[in-house]
């Protein structure tokens, strides 16, 4: 073999090991995502969310990245069974928690069309928003375009507000996830969630008594 023969293949190398590279880290992103039992001293979020194996590789980089986006703010998002799983009706799992997480976030995307499923998406994805606004826990919910004709606590329409989803447009620009979680609107929605959560979470686990007072008091 020539030298410039070993050049021509040297130069096509870094394609290859950056296609290997993503594919790594991909998957890498799976891992974490049904294995995400450490992380103990964040606070505790319910991520609500269809399988995975329910939507195409697009959808499911979404959920994984909404999952690390949350974990980026210092969150522990929750799923079941990925995280938490407990000896019960899947009904009674939900509203075990539900009533130990401080915050919900939800994504409703576009399932793999299935001759088995008599449904446009699992029921769970409006049960599990709506326990957890009952409790009165802080709202943040993404909806794919294409789903925007859903009911129920999906409906939006500024009439949930300040919990009307945000609008994932899956179909617009190059890389519709990068976009996403990259613009100021995702920005800003997840750090005013964030800051409700953690303001609900001091309060119900601050101490009942005050040992020190106010110069107002």
């Amino acid at each position: 073999m020539s030298s410039k023969d070993k050049k021509k293949k040297k130069t096509k190398q870094p394609k290859i090991s950056l296609s290997k590279e993503k594919i790594k880290q991909f998957n890498k992103e799976v891992r974490d995502f049904n294995d995400a039992t450490s992380a103990l001293f964040r606070i505790p979020i319910f991520f609500s969310h269809q399988g995975l194996f329910s939507l195409n590789t697009l959808r499911q980089r979404f959920i994984i990245r909404m999952f690390n986006e949350i974990k980026s703010v210092l969150l522990f998002p929750r799923t079941l069974a990925n995280t938490d799983q407990f000896p019960n009706t899947t009904l009674e799992n939900v509203r075990t928690m539900i009533n130990s997480s401080y915050g919900l976030a939800a994504a409703l995307l576009q399932p793999i069309p299935s001759p088995n499923q008599f449904e446009p998406y699992s029921p769970f994805l409006q049960i599990e928003p709506s326990m957890a606004f009952q409790r009165g826990l802080p709202l943040l919910l993404v909806i794919e375009n294409t789903m925007q004709q859903a009911g129920g606590i999906w409906g939006g329409g500024g009439q949930l507000a300040p919990f009307t989803p945000v609008i994932w447009f899956s179909n617009e620009g190059e890389d519709p996830v990068d976009e996403f979680f990259n613009s100021v609107q995702w920005e800003e929605v997840l750090h005013n969630w964030a800051a409700k959560v953690r303001s609900g979470y001091f309060i119900q686990t601050g101490p009942k008594y005050k040992y020190s007072c106010d110069s107002d008091n």
